[in-house]
């Protein structure tokens, strides 16, 4: 019943949960290498022979994590800019810029592996999983939408969320020549998809405009199919419940800022957004 972010959340700390048992049990085996061989079963691999044989780990890998450290990072993360994404987008879109910037990711992230030579001895052995690359198209597209926005940072107080933005995007930069190359590159491609999904549709194209299309004609079929209740207590109907003037006011101006951006928004609407966000 959640939100999209709190629903990818439940899903990461499902999955990780169950790899974790199935770990706890082969190891209890002493078939810890079954287990290694199924982890990698649903891990990005960079080999392209490989890949092809496996395409479904371009989506897998995103829900997979290597160690506790690992998802509890991930999803902290993805909670606190999910939070500020849904602040001005709600649900929209959330889903698709996630997985758009796995995706965006790991398209990355491969091309590097193949052209910079360093990389390239590495790739029969080197794997990506965890969902940071989505995270970051979340975070980026959360700054896209209001480069403004204050977070308060231990230590710190409070800073514009365009700082934050950068100084990550300049740690993943600078980090790419040390431990984990693969996936930094992805988070950089994931950054960049987030950032430029958001710009494109402030400037009135939606990457994902067909998937409303696919999901009008799923209503369609879903309003010609019939069906029969029978209630054999209390007749009962229920109504769709309208939407209240607040709630037509807040869809406005969410539309606003998705379209042309929060700073487009007068001062009045500005103080609207933040009284409704802080109910």
């Amino acid at each position: 019943m959640g939100s999209v972010i709190i629903r990818l959340i439940i899903i990461c700390l499902a999955i990780f949960v169950g790899m974790e048992t199935l770990h706890l049990i082969l190891w209890g085996s002493q078939r810890g290498d079954l287990y290694a061989e199924i982890y990698y079963w649903f891990a990005l691999p960079y080999d392209l022979s490989l890949l092809i044989r496996r395409p479904w780990t371009v989506i897998t890998y995103m829900f997979i994590h290597a160690g506790v450290g690992h998802i509890l990072y991930n999803m902290l993360w993805l909670y606190w800019f999910g939070e500020i994404y849904q602040l001005y987008m709600r649900d929209r879109r959330a889903l698709a810029v996630f997985i758009g910037g796995g995706l965006a990711g790991a398209a990355l992230s491969i091309i590097a592996y193949h052209l910079l030579p360093p990389l390239k001895p590495l790739i029969p052995d080197a794997t990506l999983v965890g969902a940071s690359a989505g995270i970051e198209a979340i975070m980026f597209a959360a700054t896209a939408l209001n480069p403004d926005h204050r977070i308060r940072l231990f230590f710190i107080g409070e800073v514009p969320l365009k700082f934050v933005a950068i100084g990550v995007f300049i740690l993943n930069y600078v980090a790419i020549t040390y431990g984990n190359p693969g996936g930094e590159i992805a988070h950089i491609g994931g950054a960049i998809f987030g950032f430029s999904y958001i710009k494109s549709l402030q400037a009135g194209v939606d990457w994902f405009s067909p998937l409303d299309w696919v999901s009008r004609l799923f209503s369609r079929s879903g309003r010609n199919m019939k069906a029969t209740h029978v209630n054999r207590g209390r007749d009962t109907a229920s109504k769709p419940e309208r939407p209240t003037s607040e709630q037509r006011r807040l869809d406005e101006i969410l539309d606003k800022i998705s379209k042309s951006g929060y700073n487009s928004l007068s001062k009045e609407e500005k103080d609207f957004l933040f009284k409704y966000s802080n109910k």
